[in-house]
């Protein structure tokens, strides 16, 4: 009895021993991979202790993926040691009163069916917005650098987030929460003072005091407009006819993490705190007989299919997708 109890003692050391080494080993493969260092011991438990429990997630969900309970597959990437609150945080709301929606007058004739607006030579190059809250700050420059495009033939003009970041909310920090405004009131900076060039005001990953210079202005935009508030129809239109969108989400570690396929996850403006980041719309289309939005984010090319994912469309405003969606508008176009 003595020896069973001993043999089963050595199994499971064996096993817990077994689980470690495999642990330690795809820890040390993701540091490597991705280059991550850590200040201290401390900190490199701290994100150890993520990674792990991401890693079982990433796990549970490609097991359901291969089941067919879901439409997209998840893996590890460069933010596998971090928290969605630290790439993404909920939007706060604002006191001042609500902006009257604005829109441009559409005909539905001339819609396209599907459009990616990559094929026409107008989407600037991913950036990696790194680990400052700023996305709104990308999801608006992303939109007028293509509306730049378009609209003026100016195809490579890029053009300055941090011109934003500085100067859009003076006392703005890369901890601090977006405000539920700040793709309006991006836009709005734009149209009162222009934007300047990336060139003459690179993104430094930290914030500081507003260098706007009249001179370098890459950009005007003579105002902005909104699609009514979770109208998919809508937001086809415009993104068809008249270019990307500025649009903000609601995000959890799915969508951190998210690899291939249409993403698609229920009630996801239902979590604790919705609308936590901002993207922006540059296409749509249909893949395995799902419409999906084209979505551009600024993580890098290591997220999901090189800096885009596809989100699903016509499936109940998926994570809002269509509620604060703002765009720009350069020269005359019929506001309504």
């Amino acid at each position: 009895m003595k020896s069973f109890l001993f043999l089963l003692f050595l199994i499971s050391c064996y096993q817990t021993i077994y689980s470690t080494r495999y642990d330690q080993k795809e820890w040390e493969k993701f540091k490597k991979t991705y280059a991550k260092t850590y200040q201290d011991q401390a900190e490199e438990s701290y994100r150890k202790s993520i990674f792990f429990k991401n890693l079982q997630t990433i796990e549970d969900h490609n097991q359901k993926y291969t089941q067919g309970l879901v439409t997209y597959t998840v893996a590890i990437n460069k933010f596998a040691d971090r928290t969605v609150n630290e790439l993404a945080k909920a939007s706060r709301p604002t006191h001042r009163q609500k902006t009257k929606t604005k829109k441009v007058l559409i005909s539905d004739t001339g819609v396209p069916e599907s459009i990616d607006w990559r094929d026409y030579g107008v989407i600037t190059p991913i950036v990696d917005q790194d680990f400052c809250l700023s996305c709104w700050a990308f999801a608006v420059v992303a939109a007028v650098e293509a509306h730049v495009g378009i609209h003026l033939n100016r195809k490579n003009q890029t053009l300055s987030e941090e011109n934003l970041i500085d100067c859009v909310y003076p006392d703005f920090n890369c901890t601090q929460e977006m405000v539920r405004t700040a793709l309006e009131d991006s836009y709005q900076y734009i149209v009162d003072n222009g934007i300047d060039t990336a060139e003459s005001y690179p993104y430094d990953e930290e914030t500081s005091q507003c260098r706007f210079k009249p001179e370098n202005v890459g950009a005007t935009i003579t105002d902005y407009a909104r699609v009514p508030e979770g109208d998919e129809e809508e937001l086809k239109r415009v993104v068809g006819t008249i270019g990307p969108v500025s649009v903000m989400i609601s995000v959890d570690l799915t969508f951190m993490v998210h690899r291939t396929g249409v993403y698609y996850k229920e009630n996801c403006v239902d979590i604790k705190e919705p609308y936590n980041h901002a993207v922006t719309v540059i296409g749509y289309g249909e893949e395995d007989g799902q419409e999906y939005w084209l979505v551009r984010n600024e993580w890098g090319t290591t997220f999901s299919e090189n800096g885009y994912i596809k989100m699903a469309r016509n499936r109940g405003n998926l994570c809002g997708i269509a509620t604060y969606a703002t765009y720009p508008i350069i020269g005359e176009q019929n506001l309504v």
